[in-house]
């Protein structure tokens, strides 16, 4: 036996358990910041900056639970099931207890109708994901030897990777100064009204 084989033999299920807990975990931030009723009304642009970028997080997360869902990682049906669950409790408790807009004059940044949408979404990876578990589709494949496992090994790095590496470089990352700009006169944070140039590199 190999030491390739016995260390990827070590490493295979951990390493997929975090393929798709990664994914998993930034859908439900994501969530956490899209479907939450928030006052947008002082902010810029009514707080569509934000919707958009966590917008496409959700889709990439989902994306990410899919490719774990095709290439048959273990976990990954569970995990499907999870994120639709999160999100349709998470969008029915919201519909419920929606804050109140003081007859219309706040603006929130998701509508209760939207809610619905992400309530019928959530029931739809739920009700799929328990298919798949009672049809017994797209289940693990076999414990594979040689070569075969060290690709999969990889592939669930790799997947694992694609989603823990972009938290940890925004988290880690220094935040710009207000009104900063580059050498090359390019405005890189927000600057509004007079105020001191911050020349970053």
């Amino acid at each position: 036996m190999s030491r390739l084989y016995t260390l990827c033999s070590w490493l295979y299920l951990p390493l997929c358990w975090i393929a798709v807990a990664a994914p998993l975990a930034s859908m439900i931030h994501c969530n956490l910041n899209l479907i939450v009723p928030r006052e947008v009304g002082g902010t810029l642009f009514g707080g569509s900056m934000g919707f958009v970028m966590y917008l496409g997080g959700w889709v990439l997360s989902v994306l990410g639970l899919v490719l774990a869902l095709l290439t048959r990682v273990p976990g990954a049906r569970l995990a499907w099931i999870v994120a639709g669950l999160a999100q349709l409790l998470l969008g029915l408790w919201w519909r419920i207890n929606y804050p109140d807009d003081f007859d219309g004059n706040l603006l929130f940044s998701i509508q209760p109708r939207e809610l619905d949408y992400v309530m019928v979404f959530g029931f739809a990876l739920v009700y799929s994901g328990i298919y798949l578990l009672r049809q017994q589709r797209l289940k693990p494949r076999p414990p594979a030897t040689g070569n075969r496992l060290a690709l999969r090994t990889l592939w669930a790095l790799v997947l694992g990777a694609a989603f823990i590496l972009p938290p940890l470089q925004a988290i880690t990352r220094k935040p710009l100064p207000y009104c900063a700009f580059d050498r090359a006169g390019n405005q890189l944070s927000v600057c509004l009204g007079p105020g001191t140039r911050v020349i970053v590199d």
